[in-house]
């Protein structure tokens, strides 16, 4: 009896242990990074940037030369019959559990970007974390055909480019996949994904040759952002509006500002910003709703070119309401061309209507997009200086 009570277990537990139905060996596989979808005339254009297993394996090694990465491209009437059709040209399957970012043209986004998430949704294969770009001027198979110095993988290269920029500038707009779909079904915020270009030539971007330069003359550059009303593009800031508008969200973690001497003509003054803090809020009078955005930001003073001396309680105190003035400005130009241009909900007033004056957004969301162009609004921007840093004033030129 114990041996048939022993036999069952096994039984049972064989029927538990599963195996992967889709395993493949590592040998058969080959590493997607990166991403690119383009609209053509007949259907898609898929490219796939792809690690080259035999360059790692040489640079493992014995420091192989010759590039880390192959970019292919397939097409189809479908973006899935693009996607699959990447066999026809790859002897591997095509892993995509590794991709960093995805880049859109800019064609394609005019479109509207739903069609082209569908299939990275649906597949298993892929993460969530991995970032999307709009491509400007450029095809994304000419964006992800750009070899990249300092960093062999381009991929990777772009990765660390936008973490920087958010981190140092705050112009773009870093957005993982799971929280753009989330801000995409968010109702009354439409979006706002950072633009990607190629600066210079683009068929001598693809080659060793130019990365091998002390000074390419062809490299990718994230820049500003790509707005979209529901998932469609519509227009783009500038850089100004760009870090405007992530200063009305609270999404500056650091940048810096220059601004011109009490006195123009000794020069100029710059303030690296160190903390932002945001607050939007929403009010109804007569059924009419109004915003209110708050911002506070606080900085050091860390280069100055003025022969006034900051430390000086008057001059401080002029730097202080001239970066809250920039700043105010920057966010209000932004939300003019989100307004009146483009008619884009970028900042998501609605949705602070929604959250904050929930029986107004039922009554009028459906009418939003015609409302929202006429929605008063007041921009608050408290700015506070911490320090002029080791110099209490600049360095003067000797009299001659």
């Amino acid at each position: 009896m114990k041996h048939v009570k022993r036999a069952m277990i096994l039984i049972i537990c064989l029927f538990m242990m599963t195996g992967c139905w889709n395993r493949r060996e590592i040998n058969q596989l080959v590493i997607a990074i990166a991403l690119g979808i383009d609209k053509t005339e007949n259907g898609y254009s898929f490219t796939a940037q792809l690690i080259n297993p035999t360059m790692s394996s040489q640079a493992t090694k014995k420091g192989g030369a010759g590039s880390m990465v192959r970019t292919v491209r397939s097409q189809g009437e479908t973006l899935f019959e693009a996607w699959r059709n990447l066999t026809e040209i790859n002897p591997r399957k095509v892993y995509f559990g590794h991709v960093q970012l995805v880049v859109l043209n800019e064609k394609l986004v005019e479109e509207g970007i739903q069609k082209s998430l569908d299939p990275l949704m649906r597949d298993h294969d892929f993460r969530s974390d991995f970032f999307l770009l709009v491509s400007k001027e450029n095809t994304a198979n000419d964006v992800l055909s750009i070899l990249t110095v300092l960093e062999p993988i381009p991929a990777l290269s772009i990765h660390s480019m936008l973490l920087s920029t958010s981190k140092h500038l705050g112009n773009i707009s870093v957005l993982k996949f799971d929280e753009l779909l989330e801000e995409l079904n968010t109702e009354g915020m439409d979006l706002a994904l950072t633009e990607i270009k190629v600066i210079g030539d683009v068929n001598n971007g693809k080659l060793v040759s130019n990365v091998e330069a002390s000074a390419p003359e062809t490299y990718v550059q994230v820049g500003t952002l790509a707005l979209l009303k529901y998932d469609k593009l519509v227009g783009w800031f500038d850089k100004d509006q760009s870090k405007g508008l992530n200063y009305a969200k609270g999404n500056i973690k650091s940048t810096s500002e220059v601004l011109p001497c009490p006195n123009p003509n000794s020069g100029n003054q710059t303030v690296e910003i160190i903390t932002t803090k945001a607050n939007m809020s929403a009010s109804i009078k007569n059924d009419t709703p109004k915003i209110e955005i708050e911002v506070e930001v606080k900085g050091n003073i860390v280069d100055v070119e003025c022969e006034e001396n900051p430390v000086d309680m008057k001059i401080f105190k002029q730097i202080e309401d001239a970066l809250s003035s920039k700043i105010e400005t920057m966010i209000k130009d932004a939300i003019k061309v989100s307004q009146e241009e483009v008619k884009s909900d970028v900042f998501g007033f609605g949705n602070t209507i929604h959250r904050k004056e929930n029986g107004y957004w039922k009554k009028h969301k459906d009418q939003w997009y015609e409302i929202f162009p006429t929605i008063p609004y007041t921009v608050k921007v408290t700015a506070k200086l911490h320090n002029t840093g080791s110099l209490d004033h600049s360095v003067k030129e000797k009299d001659e």
